[in-house]
């Protein structure tokens, strides 16, 4: 016969092992939907330019401000900033004194019928003030405007 410190160690390991086995249950419930969630995010960040921004803004606050920064500073030298619409965000690298944000590209409707792409990049430091800003006025180079069409076939002379 078993004493009634038995009978209580035994019922408190059986209870301990159904609320072990009760977690584990529940844990593996939870790991596929875990996994959709990251994918599903994955692709969300890949596919949904807000989402990016949003991600971007959670890693590094301090490198998102810059790439606002110099958008902003960009926007204000097109030529119409209202009719101006974002191409590309850009990137953004670490410096001594801030931050330098390349490849940010504006698009807009050219008085010609085509649309002619800018692109610019700034210097920011680290207070989010955009210092300089460059290439402000030099279209991004296009199909139509490639020197490459421009070239003159090589003639080739047998030996």
């Amino acid at each position: 016969m078993k004493s009634p410190q038995d009978e209580l160690k035994s019922l408190r390991s059986a209870g301990a092992e159904r609320r072990e086995r009760e977690h584990r249950q529940r844990m593996q419930k939870l790991v596929p939907i875990v996994i959709f969630g990251a994918i599903a995010l994955f692709i969300a960040k890949q596919e949904i330019p807000a989402v990016d921004r949003w991600i971007s803004r959670l890693i590094d606050a301090d490198a998102w401000d810059a790439i606002e920064a110099c958008t902003e500073q960009a926007r204000t030298t097109v030529a119409e900033p209202g009719f101006a619409r974002l191409a590309r965000r850009g990137e953004v690298e670490r410096t001594d004194e801030g931050f330098y944000v390349s490849g940010v590209v504006f698009s807009e409707l050219h008085s010609s019928g085509m649309e002619r792409s800018y692109r610019f990049s700034c210097n920011v430091d680290r207070n989010g003030k955009v210092v300089t800003v460059s290439d402000a006025n030099a279209p991004v180079e296009s199909n139509a405007d490639s020197v490459e069409g421009q070239l003159q076939p090589v003639e080739t002379v047998a030996p």
